[in-house]
């Protein structure tokens, strides 16, 4: 959007919410390379044990591209998110009757399912980078070895599944309040929520950067 700024534009509710939905993407995207990037921190582990050392130090530097990049990306894109509210804010406003369409409901749906689905699926992530601690453990145990897994690491996915759960939250309250303002024809956009949510995505990342520093050699 931030690209298209030279275009026209208005106050319209499905407008507003497929922004809400591109920027959702853009966040689920980020998060699953950053999971990626612990999960790939676990390989370079279980790599440096079977004593494949060479495709353990390309696991490293991967490890290192997929989660510090992405990190800082989240905030840009929420300064990017606010700026193009402020430039749809700038539009004309559209009048009472085109609010009130079934189309703006069926938008409203739409937008509810993509908080689903990126709250489903960092829970789902979080479990799958708890979990594989739990086989690094089972494999240490089958070659009689101490697999070093870096107990500053353990957490992180639990930050996934906290983000997931806000996201499912925040997705359906966000749903409940558009519906109602839809239905008296007075749709605007509920910026406390974006700001909760941005919170909330400040206090994940924060965190997750500093457990990353602090097991960091």
């Amino acid at each position: 959007m931030i690209f298209l700024r030279h275009l026209p534009t208005a106050q319209e509710p499905r407008l507003y919410m497929a922004l809400e939905r591109t920027y959702l993407g853009y966040f689920k995207l980020i998060f699953f390379t950053m999971g990626t990037g612990l999960l790939a921190y676990r390989l370079e582990i279980l790599l440096q044990a079977v004593h494949e050392f060479h495709l353990a130090r390309i696991f490293a530097e991967l490890h290192g591209f997929l989660i510090w990049p992405p990190l800082l990306l989240v905030y840009v894109l929420g300064f990017w998110f606010f700026f193009d509210l402020h430039h749809i804010a700038k539009g004309i406003t559209v009048p009472p009757k085109e609010i009130i369409d079934p189309r703006i409901y069926m938008a409203a749906e739409r937008t509810f399912l993509a908080w689903v689905r990126t709250g489903i699926g960092l829970i789902a992530f979080g479990f799958v980078i708890e979990k594989f601690d739990f086989f690094l453990e089972q494999l240490s145990a089958m070659l009689h070895t101490k697999l070093n897994t870096g107990a500053g690491f353990s957490g992180m996915g639990i930050l996934f599944i906290i983000l997931g759960v806000a996201n499912l939250i925040i997705g359906g309250i966000n749903f409940i309040r558009t519906v109602k303002k839809v239905d008296q024809g007075q749709y605007h956009v509920h910026k406390w929520l974006y700001g909760l949510y941005g919170l909330i995505l400040f206090s994940v990342t924060a965190t997750l950067a500093w457990m990353i520093i602090r097991v960091s050699p």
